[in-house]
């Protein structure tokens, strides 16, 4: 079951694309994978309305999406300027394999490891890498987050001080 705690803010409509409903997200955080299938929130009036992707295309930061139910610019254009949310659960279950492997990188301390698991605590997500010979748990947490590359298969994190030495 969805629970609003689980959705996390990834950017927010910025225009219109066509006159066939497609709309242009802005992404302020790229911490998730949008493919064709997966649902986005939207927020409109406090609540948050799930829309179906039924295509992508565009930049990796300022996608094209098409969604279910959304077929023309009057209503496309009403969505400008609206918050966009995705599962975050959902998208960890999705990464959780693939971040195995990936290399974290702080923006202070350079290239921390490799991950070499992912452990799922009662709170929260910790990511287990290897660092200054002693294996080191990491919460997987928005706020560290700046950048998640598919390609170069890299986790790029801004770590408050000291964490690695807990």
């Amino acid at each position: 079951m969805l629970s609003k705690e689980n959705l996390v803010y990834i950017g927010y409509i910025s225009r219109t694309h066509s006159f066939k409903g497609e709309i242009q997200i802005s992404l302020d955080k790229k911490i998730v994978s949008l493919t064709r299938g997966d649902f986005v929130f939207i927020k409109i009036e406090g609540h948050f309305i799930p829309y179906k992707i039924e295509n992508l295309k565009g930049k990796q930061d300022e996608p094209v999406l098409t969604l279910e139910f959304i077929t023309d610019y009057d209503t496309a254009y009403t969505l400008v300027g609206k918050e966009i949310y995705a599962d975050i659960e959902e998208q960890l279950e999705d990464a959780e394999i693939t971040f195995i492997g990936f290399d974290l990188v702080d923006k202070q301390l350079s290239t921390i490891g490799t991950i070499k698991d992912i452990m799922e605590m009662p709170q929260q997500i910790m990511l287990v890498v290897d660092y200054n010979d002693k294996e080191c748990y990491i919460p997987l947490a928005e706020d560290f987050i700046d950048y998640i590359s598919l390609e170069t298969k890299e986790i790029w994190v801004d770590l408050p001080q000291g964490i690695l030495d807990i």
